[in-house]
């Protein structure tokens, strides 16, 4: 699990999905005073929300695994993967409209 700390990371896993792992992002200066409280608050719920989620699923994974069912435990543990990927994407998403950057 990334744990929620920022890293850049080529992935050399294999997983079957067909977009990039490459940043492409605006490092421009953007105007977020017009941004809803309302949507900032559910962005950092929703943060907040899907990283407890990411725990219980890995912790779910790891029981499973003491069980022998390592099959399921290890698609619990790409689905974490991409709760990882989510959650990043979601911080940033935050710290840009929170902090003003951008």
């Amino acid at each position: 699990m990334h744990d929620g700390h920022g890293h850049s990371h080529e992935h050399n896993h294999n997983h079957k999905h067909d977009h990039s792992h490459e940043n492409t992002h605006d490092h421009g200066h953007k105007d977020t005073s017009r941004v809803s409280p309302k949507d900032l608050a559910l962005l950092k719920y929703m943060l907040e929300h899907n990283k407890q989620h990411a725990r219980e699923l890995a912790e779910t994974g790891g029981r499973l695994a003491d069980v022998g069912v390592e099959s399921a435990a290890e698609l619990i543990k790409g689905a974490v993967h991409y709760f990882d990927h989510a959650n990043e994407n979601l911080e940033k998403a935050v710290k840009l409209i929170d902090g003003g950057e951008g």
